[in-house]
């Protein structure tokens, strides 16, 4: 499996009762369009928070002596 970089990310919502909406998450010239539900979007917030939480936590102790 090759891994991309993505170079745009976009959240639309098509509905707020129930929510619901997509992401479209551009990639070497081509679009993924993915769908969501809240439950889908509350996961996918916990990830990334967790991925940056990860990031600032090696960030800092790059920086220690």
């Amino acid at each position: 499996m090759s891994v991309q970089r993505a170079t745009n990310i976009a959240v639309s919502t098509a509905s707020t009762a129930p929510l619901r909406g997509t992401i479209e998450i551009d990639c070497a010239g081509t679009v993924a369009t993915f769908a969501i539900d809240e439950e889908m979007a509350h996961r996918l917030c916990a990830d990334l928070e967790r991925f940056l939480t990860q990031a600032q936590h090696k960030t800092r102790a790059a920086r220690r002596p």
